[in-house]
């Protein structure tokens, strides 16, 4: 896996917020020229209690601006001051309907609503009469600008007499017009608990401040994004939420640079966290959904996708870029169905949507791990509004003029790596010191050939050497080094990595698949072990599918030795191992097959897989079988005879029957290529002794005109072994295997089970050749002759067979039973040649045969070949088991029935019929 981090992708649309303040309301236009002087004379005649001097001074001021909150304010008290309470409650109701927005007034009005009984006075309280002065110093001196006497005296007015709200809000307009806005959210959180009336007034100036206040943060954050310190703009994005948590523009950023410090289980909790906030946030939710993909959690992905598609306040836009999000998605997922299901829907001529079509028609196998290279976040677009800072997505693809970094992306998302490198390479050419650009060159260049691979790993060597401490780079030059075949190398970059404390927990599997690489399998098992106990103990947090793979691959690395037994009819091979594939065979018979095989673990990297195996093979039922002679050919004078002859096949079954092998044989790495040698042994006595036939007329007439010379019926060669005999096997198998694994996360899937053997068997042994006579019945009776000699077999082989069908899980049943409908094609070919040859020292009752034999070597065959070709309906049905804690089913049960129609071939016999298996893998 490359894990880029194209952050230039992921956050240039947010820099347009570094300088967006949140919403709020606009400074007020400091008082001028004949308005400033009538406020002035109004607050000099109130504090010198000439009320009536105050309204009409006041009055004047509000004629000129009647949008300032103060001298509104100043109406009020002044009127109360007069005892005319009424009016001074139509006051403040008629400067709200003009939209002067102040906490004050809104109290004024509650106040004066209320209590209307009592007299037409102002309060009287002792508390309020001691701090009514100081509050009235407070006023002019905020309105003759000099913010810290305002202030000094607001503070000292409220604490006199805390249950003038208006007066706490006049403490926190003097220290916000100093820009003091930590002291002034202090000052409203203290005046909220001294027991200030407008308590949900202060509430809300105070999250006004906090807004202010998180501004800073999130520009510095902005900050660390463009000097490429993702991990620096952390803390400043959470503490900017921590502030104004109701900003989503905020709370975007705070997953953004999650996401580009390598916290993809962190951001997607940020992003639960905003959808607590505002659970139809369709920025989130789709970004969460993004998230959750690329963690691998596509079940939850999807759901989340669903969701934010049904929001019917969608326009169509909207709609089309959420719905294209979801498709790249399905893509990175694999999951060719849904994406097309999502396509149907979009025009076809929409350039983005023909891409993904494209895309999808290709069927492009996705990458094992996602990361920001191959699986890009979705662009954010951002814009300052009257209501604040307002986020759309955009798919990875959109927008903006398409330069070389765009390109490259785009061509390596369609794996045309070539391309990408070309454009990556113009793009850092353009703009040498973006480091964005270099990381895009050096993914691209990880996903070349061996030299470019070889240059993509320097650069990433040199990036190192300035950051020792990345642990991005350290795991992108450790999947490097994997795919380059330096899985200790590879390993040595994980734990570095995970040294840091900054990678993902998941690190560890990739620590234990670098172990596996290595040949350390047992060391590999542990780790991973120890990763399904991390996710017992919640501090992995694997998902279904990472779970179960990891399970997968215990079962895979643990498995040292393992078993095989096969009963076949007609020969139909064992679907467990394509090592030794089956010979169909003419007539009906069952034959067995019992394999042993043991892989050392110090001789299984990222190589391949060795095996020794010890196999037993034999026939348990064979009906035998009788064919006529009609049509048979004198050899001597080749005319034909028809005697209508009848002749019987005698079976053998049994240990005599029996075979035995010890074998090597070696697979390599994801070729699907096994290369295997064997020695084998005949073993039971049937297998040594036999009879034969020359294969050359000449040599039949030979043995025919002696025979007539002699009055006898008939003659029978056989041979016999010693107990010693065998031979050798070699073989090279080529198998394709898809959907052959039992699932877990679907029902039913296609499957695909091929392979293609070539083989060349050779047996070369010492043997006894013996001359009968034959009776009338064709049984032997004495012995003519015997000479020494040797039998020599060779045999070449092409064996093909397919099987295509679906998988079903029959989970009514079991979720570990899979039955297997499918359509088979098989064709072989087979050379044989068998020669019986240096005959020598014979010796018998009559010289004549005794001569016959002395000296002869011929051949028992017609040297040439046959092959055969079927294909029909079959019917599979699996049981998997020996499932633990920690490993997925390890062995199983497996029946197979298959009826083959021949279709081409003259060896018919052997092509059509009913097959069937019976195979028990442990």
């Amino acid at each position: 896996m490359n894990s880029a981090r194209p952050a230039f992708a992921l956050f240039s649309a947010l820099l347009c917020c570094a300088s967006i303040s949140p919403a709020a309301a606009a400074p007020e236009v400091p008082l001028q020229g004949v308005a400033w002087e009538q406020a002035d004379q109004a607050y000099r005649s109130y504090q010198g209690g000439r009320y009536r001097d105050a309204l009409q001074q006041v009055d004047a001021a509000l004629a000129l601006r009647p949008d300032v909150a103060r001298l509104n304010l100043l109406k009020v008290y002044t009127l109360q001051k007069l005892g005319r309470r009424n009016e001074a409650r139509q006051a403040a109701q008629r400067a709200l309907k003009r939209g002067v927005r102040d906490p004050g007034l809104q109290a004024a009005v509650v106040n004066l609503q209320s209590n209307p009984g009592a007299g037409s006075g102002p309060a009287t309280s002792a508390a309020y009469q001691k701090g009514f002065p100081l509050a009235t110093k407070a006023y002019a001196a905020y309105n003759a600008g000099d913010m810290p006497a305002a202030e000094r005296d607001a503070e000292r007015a409220f604490r006199t007499d805390p249950s003038q709200g208006p007066w706490a809000l006049l403490w926190l307009d003097s220290l916000e017009a100093q820009q003091r806005w930590p002291q002034a959210a202090e000052a409203a959180g203290t005046a909220i608990a001294l027991g200030a009336p407008n308590t949900s007034d202060l509430e809300a100036r105070r999250q006004t401040l906090k807004r202010r206040m998180a501004v800073r943060p999130a520009e510095q954050a902005y900050q660390a994004l463009i000097a490429n310190r993702p991990g620096d703009a952390v803390p400043l994005a959470r503490e900017a939420v921590s502030l104004a948590p109701d900003i989503s523009s905020h709370r975007l950023l705070l997953v953004t640079v999650l996401l580009l410090d390598n916290q993809p289980a962190a951001a997607e909790q940020a992003a639960n966290d905003a959808l607590e906030v505002d659970d139809e946030s369709t920025v989130m939710l789709v970004m969460r959904a993004y998230l959750r993909q690329f963690q691998g959690k596509a079940q939850v992905a999807n759901d989340d996708f669903d969701a934010a598609m049904a929001q019917d306040w969608l326009d169509e836009e909207q709609l089309r870029n959420v719905r294209l999000i979801a498709i790249d998605a399905a893509l990175a997922a694999g999951d060719s169905a849904r994406a097309q299901a999502l396509l149907t829907p979009l025009d076809a001529n929409d350039e983005a949507v023909a891409r993904r079509l494209q895309t999808l028609h290709d069927d492009r196998r996705p990458s094992a791990a996602l990361n920001l290279s191959n699986y890009p976040a979705p662009r954010q677009s951002c814009q300052d509004t009257p209501y604040g800072t307002q986020c759309e997505l955009l798919p990875a693809d959109a927008g903006g003029a398409a330069g070389p970094a765009s390109e490259a992306y785009a061509a390596y998302a369609r794996q045309d790596y070539q391309e990408a490198i070309r454009q990556a390479r113009k793009a850092t050419e353009q703009d040498p010191d973006n480091l964005e650009f270099q990381r895009l060159l050096t993914t691209a260049l990880a996903a070349g050939n061996d030299q470019q691979a070889a240059e993509a790993e320097q650069h990433l060597s040199d990036a190192i050497a300035r950051t020792p401490s990345d642990a991005e780079l350290l795991m992108q030059r450790g999947y490097l080094r994997m795919r380059t075949a330096q899985p200790a190398r590879a390993r040595e970059d994980f734990r570095a990595a995970r040294d840091t404390g900054k990678a993902p927990k998941t690190v560890i599997l990739d620590e234990a698949y670098a172990l596996s690489s290595m040949g350390d399998k047992p060391a590999a098992v542990r780790k991973l072990k120890h990763a399904i106990d991390m996710d017992d103990h919640g501090t992995l947090d694997l998902n279904d599918e990472q779970r179960y793979n990891t399970r997968s691959a215990i079962t895979g690395f643990d498995r040292e030795w393992g078993a095989t037994v096969t009963t076949s009819y007609r020969g139909a091979r064992p679907s467990t191992t394509i090592a030794n594939a089956g010979q169909s065979s003419a007539g009906d018979s069952v034959v067995s097959t019992t394999e042993l095989y043991w892989r050392p673990s110090e001789f299984n990297d990222q190589n391949g897989v060795l095996e020794l195996y010890g196999r037993l093979s034999n026939t348990l039922w064979d009906e035998g079988g009788s064919f006529r002679s009609k049509g048979a050919v004198d050899p001597c004078t080749k005319r034909a005879l028809d005697d209508g002859g009848v002749s019987d096949s005698q079976s053998v079954t049994g240990w005599p029957s029996t075979i035995g092998a010890l074998g090597v044989r070696y697979s390599l790495a994801d070729t699907g290529f096994t290369f295997g040698l064997e020695r084998r042994f005949l073993l039971g006595s049937a297998t040594r002794e036999g009879t034969a036939n020359p294969g050359k007329n000449s040599d039949r007439c030979a043995v025919q005109t002696e025979t007539q010379l002699q009055r006898l019926n008939g003659t029978l060669l056989r041979y016999k072994l010693k107990d010693s005999a065998g031979g050798w096997l070699a073989y090279a198998t080529y198998g394709f295997y898809k959907g052959t694994d039992l699932r877990f996360d679907q029902s039913s899937w296609w499957t695909v089970d091929a392979y293609s053997q070539l083989g060349y068997s050779l047996e070369d042994n010492p043997a006894t050749w013996t001359l009968y006579n034959v009776n009338s019945e064709g049984s032997r009776t004495d012995e003519l002759a015997e000479a020494k000699g040797r039998l020599k077999r060779e045999q070449l082989f092409l064996s093909n067979e397919i099987r295509l069908g679906r998988s079903i899980k029959l989970n009514e049943i079991s979720p570990n039973l899979v039955l297997f409908p499918h359509l088979v094609g098989a064709a072989d070919w087979i050379w044989q040649k068998d020669q019986a040859t240096d005959l020598h020292d014979a010796t018998g009752p009559n010289g004549r045969f005794a001569t016959l034999l002395e000296g002869q070597s011929f051949s028992l065959t017609r040297d040439q070949g046959s092959w055969s070709m079927a294909a029909g309906p079959g019917i599979g049905l699996r049981y998997w088991f020996r499932e633990d804690h920690y490993h997925t089913p390890r062995s199983y049960l497996d029946w197979t029935a298959q009826y083959r129609f021949a279709i081409g071939g003259g060896a018919t016999e052997r092509a059509e019929g009913l097959f069937m298996n019976l195979t028990l893998s442990y």
